[in-house]
């Protein structure tokens, strides 16, 4: 009967303390919600000039030219015009020996402090790719804390600065313009691809380093337009080539970063007339065969793709159709021998399988790395495509109905 009692009292506390425990809970809740609320710094936004993006350039005696755009607001008083303002940014110009210092200079010109938590895009210039180690100039970028690794990174023809002069032709900056260009440029028409700060720090982690990094270029001195296309070409953290526009699908199939994009066929017996299909979806598979000290990488590329044009061709049986979709995989098995025979002669490894031997082999690669430049311009390869027609158009064809 004691026992029973002792129990029952037991079995009370316990559920008086956790019921204590849930009121404390509720208050101190209650109480967090009463607290004053405000910034976690004390700067205003007035003392701060937000940087949408930078241009860094290499002037002949050696020191860094940097460009920095910076977001202009406009005025908020109701009924007052915006015609005198002359954009949605300004640029400021700095010169020093160093990154930091230049960015130190920023407040000299602009009566500001930057900053860097918006930045769209650092673009360097072809010259300074080509000169110095990528990395160790932009090491501030990805160590200070205020920049995002998610930045996106780009290579120009020419100097850098000379883009930031171009007028946007729809964003409010250049810098957002830059930024959208060569993500539709990467996800439309695979003819760029989208690199950012941290792919750069990732691959120079890696034990090859070899990198592919967006390339952009005026298309004319006169001329507002500019184009994200083509892939400037990275071996230990220096510019040493750059891959063509023409080429760029393919090397997007090789590394498994294709999206979307179209492809071109010839119509049979003419060099001029040309037919395409849509690719809709794309999936690649890269893999390095290893036996001893000797590799061959296999490819498997699988799809599904639309009819675009037709010209020459007739879609009427499941012949025709096989016919016609043989010719797209043999197209698209060109793009990408092709844009894999452009790196072999090169030597550059862009696409990253010396680090899937070195993840699958890790043995093998310790006796390979040595001359893996070498070996990769020799490499063998085989590429199987299937493609698959999933849809004909508007009008129909009679196989796919």
């Amino acid at each position: 009967m004691i026992e029973d009692r002792t129990s029952l009292l037991r079995r009370l506390a316990q559920r008086l303390r956790s019921r204590i425990r849930k009121v404390l809970t509720l208050m101190l809740a209650a109480a967090m919600l009463v607290l004053p609320t405000g910034c976690w710094s004390k700067y205003e936004l007035t003392e701060r000039a937000f940087v949408m993006g930078v241009a860094l350039d290499l002037r002949d005696d050696g020191k860094l030219d940097m460009l920095t755009q910076v977001y202009r607001p406009s005025s908020s008083e109701i009924g007052k015009s915006t015609s005198t303002i002359v954009g949605s940014s300004v640029n400021i110009r700095t010169s020093d020996d160093t990154v930091m210092e230049a960015i130190r200079d920023i407040p000299i010109h602009l009566g500001r402090k930057a900053q860097w938590s918006h930045m769209r895009v650092i673009i360097v210039g072809e010259k300074l790719a080509r000169s110095l180690n990528l990395v160790q100039t932009l090491d501030l970028f990805y160590r200070d804390h205020e920049p995002r690794n998610s930045v996106s990174l780009m290579i120009a023809k020419g100097k850098a600065a000379h883009l930031f002069e171009k007028t946007p032709l729809i964003e409010q900056t250049s810098s957002q313009q830059f930024l959208r260009t060569s993500e539709s440029s990467y996800r439309n028409a695979a003819k760029t691809l989208d690199t950012t700060l941290l792919d750069l720090i990732r691959r120079m982690k890696s034990v090859q380093k070899d990198m592919a990094v967006a390339y952009v270029y005026e298309e004319g001195k006169t001329s507002q337009f500019f184009s994200a296309a083509g892939l400037a070409l990275l071996q230990d953290g220096m510019m040493k080539d750059v891959l063509p526009a023409s080429k760029v699908e393919g090397f997007l199939m090789l590394s498994g970063d294709y999206k979307s994009g179209a492809v071109e066929i010839h119509c049979p017996g003419s060099k001029t007339e040309l037919e395409t299909a849509e690719v809709l979806s794309l999936h690649s598979n890269i893999k390095p065969v290893v036996k001893g000290d000797d590799v061959r990488l296999v490819l498997r590329i699988e799809g599904d793709i639309t009819i675009n044009e037709l010209k020459c061709s007739k879609i009427s049986t499941a012949e025709e159709e096989a016919i016609f979709v043989s010719a797209v995989e043999e197209r698209i098995k060109e793009q990408a021998a092709g844009a894999l025979s452009f790196l072999q002669k090169r030597q550059i490894d862009a696409i990253g399988l010396g680090n899937r031997v070195y993840r699958t082999h890790p043995q093998a690669w310790s006796r390979m790395k040595a001359d893996w430049g070498t070996r990769f311009a020799a490499m063998p390869y085989d590429i199987y495509v299937r493609m698959r027609l999933v849809s004909g158009g508007t009008i129909r064809s009679k196989t796919m109905s």
